[in-house]
């Protein structure tokens, strides 16, 4: 059975307040349209996720704003995991592996580096570096989320806020 992972770097954080955590810090404002444009070409490719999984830092959560709106999700159905936060892809791998089977369509919202080393490993191709807002779109050919290093994944798409 197919699987969609679509993973998604938050959106462009401010730095405007030095005294915010890293965790705290928002996002810039004048990049909210980043994250509609992002948004909209889900719509537009019919992404129908099943399952979000959400990084609990603040960037993360209004990031996911844009998106939830957009691909008719309903926010309360969101799952927020600090493990995502500054997390490794092996760190990612877990979060992703405990994703229930029957969801074959998962959205995770997150961080680099670990969004691009994760896409890179699974998809056998070379992305340099995941833009904030960016959606790296994994297929993947098994029967469920319990991803090994062997697990063959397929880049659907790379989107980047600078090409739409």
């Amino acid at each position: 059975m197919k699987r969609q992972l679509v993973l998604i770097r938050h959106t462009k954080s401010s730095w405007s307040d030095l005294s915010l955590s890293d965790f705290e810090r928002p996002i810039k404002q004048d990049r909210v349209g980043d994250a509609e444009k992002m948004a909209k070409a889900l719509h537009t490719l019919n992404l129908k996720p099943q399952h979000i999984i959400c990084s609990a830092a603040l960037r993360t959560r209004q990031t996911g704003e844009y998106f939830y709106k957009a691909l008719d999700f309903d926010p309360a159905k969101v799952q927020f995991d600090k493990r995502i936060y500054e997390c490794m892809p092996e760190d990612l791998y877990e979060v992703i592996r405990e994703t229930d089977a029957e969801v074959t369509s998962l959205v995770v919202i997150g961080h680099n580096p670990a969004l691009t080393y994760f896409t890179n490993y699974y998809s056998g191709k070379q992305v340099i570096d995941m833009p904030t807002t960016g959606v790296a779109w994994l297929e993947f050919d098994t029967d469920n989320w319990d991803l090994d290093r062997y697990t063959p994944g397929q880049l659907k798409y790379m989107l980047k806020p600078k090409q739409l």
